[in-house]
C-alpha cells in the first residue's frame, strides 16, 4: 500500500497570503503546505480522503486519474470544499462517486452541496455523490477501512485507518476507545497544527507525546501552520516522528 501526502498545511495554507515570516518566504520547497488530504493507493483502489480547495492542483500534481471512493473526516471548509471537482471522474466512469462520513457530515454536505442533488438544468455540470454513513468497518478490495472518533475541540469527528496505517488529521484529543483502535501501526500520519497550544488542535508536544504513547513504527505531522520550519523542526523530533510534506509517498509493507 501507498499513502501520498496530497496537502500538509493547516486551513490559511503555507504560504499564508500576505505574511512575511521566515517560513513563509522559505525557498525550501517543503514549507509550501497545500490544505490537508491523502490518497491511500492498493493494487486494487485507490481511496481519498477529504477534498481540500487544492484538490485539482494536487491531483494534477500526482496524475491522478481514478477514484474508487472518499472518505470525509469533518465538515470545515478546507477539507470538503474541493467536492465539486470529483464530478470529473464521475465523468469518466457514468458512476457517482461514494462519500463516507458520519451522518453530521453527509448533512452538511447535502445542504451546502444542494445542487448536486437537485440539479437546476440537465447539463449543468454538477457531481454525482452518493453520501454513505460509516459507523462500522467496511473492506474495499484489498483496504479495510476503520472509523476511528476522535475529537476536533468539542465536536467528534472521524480518524481512519486503513490496514496498518492510519490518518487522524484535525485532532485535538482522542478517547481511549479510539487510541485502542489504533495500536499496531506500521504507520501513522497525525494533526500537529503549532508549537503553541491551541483549542481544536494537537500541538507539536502533544503530537509528539501521542505520537509515543500510540507507538506506531514510523510517525508522520500534518496539518502544520506557518510557525514549524520543515527542515528545524525535523531536526528537534526523533527520527521516527517527522513533518509530513506535499507529495511525500510513504510505502507501507503488507507482509506478502
Amino acid at each position: 500500500m501507498r499513502v501520498t501526502i496530497l496537502g500538509s498545511g493547516t486551513s490559511l495554507g503555507v504560504p499564508v497570503i500576505g505574511c512575511d515570516c521566515p517560513v513563509c518566504r522559505s525557498g525550501n520547497p517543503r514549507n509550501n503546505r497545500t490544505r490537508a488530504s491523502i490518497l491511500v493507493q492498493s493494487r486494487r483502489q485507490n481511496l481519498l480522503v477529504d477534498v481540500p480547495p487544492d484538490f485539482r492542483a494536487q491531483a494534477l500534481r500526482e496524475n491522478l486519474r481514478s477514484l474508487d471512493a472518499v472518505f470525509i473526516t469533518h465538515d470545515h471548509a478546507d477539507h470538503i470544499s474541493g467536492l465539486d471537482d470529483l464530478r470529473i471522474f464521475c465523468f469518466y466512469t457514468g458512476q457517482p462517486i461514494r462519500i463516507y462520513s458520519n451522518q453530521r457530515v453527509k448533512d452538511f454536505i447535502e445542504h451546502r452541496f444542494f445542487y448536486a442533488f437537485d440539479p437546476p438544468q440537465v447539463g449543468g455540470g454538477v457531481p454525482a455523490l452518493d453520501l454513505q454513513v460509516l459507523t462500522d468497518p467496511i473492506t474495499l478490495g484489498d483496504i479495510r477501512v476503520t472509523p476511528v472518533p476522535v475529537y476536533h475541540g468539542r465536536v467528534e469527528i472521524l480518524a481512519f485507518r486503513f490496514n496498518d496505517f492510519a490518518y487522524a488529521t484535525d485532532c485535538s484529543s482522542m478517547p481511549e476507545a479510539g487510541k485502542a483502535q489504533l495500536k499496531a501501526l506500521k504507520v501513522l500520519v497525525l494533526d500537529a497544527l503549532r508549537r503553541q497550544p491551541h483549542p481544536t488542535h494537537l500541538s507539536l508536544d502533544e503530537a509528539v507525546a501521542l505520537a509515543r504513547e500510540l507507538a506506531a513504527e514510523r510517525t508522520y505531522l500534518t496539518h502544520m501552520a506557518h510557525d514549524l520550519d520543515h527542515d528545524e523542526t525535523n531536526r528537534s523530533l526523533p527520527a521516527s516522528i517527522q513533518l509530513a510534506y506535499d507529495g511525500l509517498r510513504i510505502m507501507i509493507d503488507d507482509g506478502d
